[in-house]
């Protein structure tokens, strides 16, 4: 027999999953919560008890999506000891996989526009900023201030942001994004290679 939380479950997944498809195929304008409901094979009421709006539901599918990236990020992670060019490597690897056609409508394009950019840093920052601090902190010099590390961390999550918001936007984000990394990489190797 399937608990109330099984059939819960199912519901949010086949919700997220139906929105995610249809706004990546016709934009968060283009689609309804009863376009939603129809591909997702549920009752509006089931929308609404899961979801407050169709933005609750992008929110939702961005911080999947984001989380998606992140998980990729942390298994395709070198080994340690860490490089700058490893760091800057897994940088341009995030902007990548944001741009990916899959995704990036959603995470680079609608995200910050319908969510906002302080909500969409917020999901950013929850899945990335915590990662990125540990990889400055492993290729900083030993004993580098932890405030030094915290406006480090800042700055490349500030810089990558404004990288991928530029992918989104991009004719061609497959040729941009090997710039931004080289771009990074020099920025990381010369970060590391100062005495804090």
């Amino acid at each position: 027999m399937v608990s109330q939380r099984e059939r819960s479950e199912r519901t949010i997944a086949a919700i997220l999953g139906a929105g995610r498809s249809l706004m990546t195929e016709a934009g968060y304008a283009g689609v309804t919560v009863d376009d939603v409901t129809a591909r997702a094979g549920v009752a509006k009421g089931a929308f609404y008890h899961h979801f407050s709006s169709k933005r609750a539901l992008l929110d939702a599918v961005v911080d999947q999506l984001q989380g998606e990236i992140a998980d990729e990020l942390r298994a395709d992670r070198a080994p340690d000891p860490l490089s700058s060019d490893d760091l800057a490597a897994a940088l341009e690897g995030y902007l990548k996989r944001a741009a990916d056609p899959a995704r990036r409508r959603l995470v680079l394009v609608e995200g910050p526009e319908v969510l906002g950019w302080e909500r969409w840093r917020e999901i950013d920052d929850a899945h990335f900023a915590g990662m990125t601090r540990a990889a400055l902190e492993a290729i900083l010099p030993v004993g580098t201030d932890p405030e030094r590390v915290a406006a480090a961390t800042r700055l490349m999550l500030g810089a990558v942001m404004e990288a991928a918001l530029a992918l989104g936007r991009a004719p061609e984000p497959d040729r941009a994004a090997p710039r931004y990394g080289e771009v990074l990489r020099d920025l990381l190797s010369g970060l590391a290679s100062r005495a804090s």
